[in-house]
């Protein structure tokens, strides 16, 4: 079997080298990355987080780490770590059943590097009280992803941010 067809490739974007002639073509070129596209559809989220419930209003990114410009890493056809992060709006007795048990501290947004285009759709919401959990954050990932998850009771929405968040079967 060849190692090429043995190396998976994600699903969450294809990584694309070539020579480049402002080189000399004998290095790969990695291309331009793009940056993060808004999206509002509700239904990745909902097989990624059930523990959320139905969920409303979302405004999201997902982005395929180590593509940055000025990231040293070769970049190999293989599977890539992907970031979603993002808010959606989520049902008052869904968000009382979940912050009513627990412990959660208030505080602000503590989820780092927020994407700039995500943090102008949040606006003001940044410097809103949101609750969190390190109990809860572990509940739902079960420590086979990073993620963090954060409730604000006053607009009844979460925000997330985690990195290759499963997919639950239906």
């Amino acid at each position: 079997m060849a190692l090429a067809s043995a190396l998976p490739v994600a699903a969450a974007g294809a990584l694309v080298t070539g020579c480049s002639a402002a080189d000399g073509g004998d290095r790969p070129a990695a291309a331009a990355p793009t940056p993060p596209q808004l999206r509002s559809d509700a239904e990745p989220l909902q097989r990624r987080f059930p523990e959320l419930g139905p969920l409303s209003g979302a405004t999201w990114v997902g982005a395929v780490l180590g593509g940055a410009a000025g990231d040293s890493r070769i970049a190999v056809p293989a599977p890539s770590d992907v970031r979603v992060d993002g808010f959606a709006g989520i049902g008052p007795a869904t968000l009382a059943s979940i912050t009513g048990s627990g412990t959660w501290q208030p505080g602000p947004l503590g989820c780092p590097g927020v994407p700039d285009v995500l943090a102008r759709e949040l606006g003001d919401g940044r410097q809103a009280t949101w609750l969190h959990s390190e109990g809860y954050d572990r509940s739902v990932t079960r420590n086979r992803y990073p993620g963090e998850f954060y409730f604000d009771r006053e607009h009844s929405r979460v925000f997330f941010c985690t990195v290759n968040p499963e997919v639950h079967s239906s």
